[in-house]
């Protein structure tokens, strides 16, 4: 008899959960899209990028949304459109419980603006993702000099990277020039001098040998002293001082 009971309470559950899968079935067919919204991740970091430039890539394309089926939306393909922005980092569209279409954005964080000698300027991404520079101006470490794209990737994100990361660097380094690839130069804010990296390795190193030689030097020689600082020797700090009028 318990067997018979047991036979017929699971057959019961098993009614009901196909039941359950059925109704739920019907009632995604027939939601349908609420409106959009759009979520910045990073939009008061990134404000080039904003919910109207958002909106002009959706309607870009041609895909409605609004009053449609969710099930008919192709989001697949509004992601795609959307991720291939030069601005753009990630993109994930999702639906809400109340049938909106939420389009979640990241957008890409430009460390360095590339400026060579002879090149169109851009901006670079700790990533070493290329980002046009033609429609907002950011507050980043300038790179100038003859400077390709492939150099700017492998040798200068490392010396951008540590800039931006590092406190005070981030605020005083305002400028990197490249001479040539072994012969690399830092412009700061404070004082009037040259900094002499020399070749794009062991940053870490010449820039700790450089805020030593700042509190222990520059603070007691005077800041003005010195046309050019060159870490370019291991262990040292070489100072070529200013010719006096």
């Amino acid at each position: 008899m318990k067997i018979v009971i047991k036979i017929i309470l699971l057959t019961g559950v098993l009614a009901y959960i196909v039941f359950a899968i059925c109704t739920l079935s019907r009632d995604e067919e027939q939601r349908v899209c609420s409106g959009v919204e759009i979520l910045l991740l990073d939009s008061t970091d990134n404000d080039y990028v904003n919910t109207r430039y958002i909106q002009g890539l959706l309607e870009q394309t041609k895909i409605p949304t609004e009053g449609v089926a969710l099930k008919d939306i192709d989001i697949k393909n509004i992601e795609n459109h959307i991720r291939k922005s030069p601005y753009i980092d990630s993109v994930i569209c999702y639906y809400t419980p109340d049938n909106l279409m939420c389009i979640r954005i990241s957008t890409r964080k430009p460390i360095i603006h590339v400026m060579p000698d002879n090149g169109e300027s851009f901006y670079m991404d700790a990533n070493g993702n290329v980002i046009p520079t033609n429609v907002f101006l950011l507050d980043v470490c300038l790179a100038t000099g003859n400077i390709s794209k492939q150099y700017a990737k492998e040798k200068l994100l490392d010396i951008a990277t540590f800039i931006n990361n590092n406190s005070p660097w981030n605020k005083d380094i305002q400028q990197i020039h490249v001479k040539d690839e072994k012969h690399i130069e830092l412009i700061p804010l404070s004082g009037d001098h040259v900094i002499i990296l020399g070749e794009p390795k062991d940053i870490a190193d010449k820039m700790q040998r450089l805020s030593t030689f700042y509190k222990e030097g520059l603070d007691k020689a005077g800041w003005n002293k010195y046309k050019s600082i060159n870490l370019n020797y291991a262990d040292q700090v070489v100072c070529t001082k200013r010719n006096k009028k």
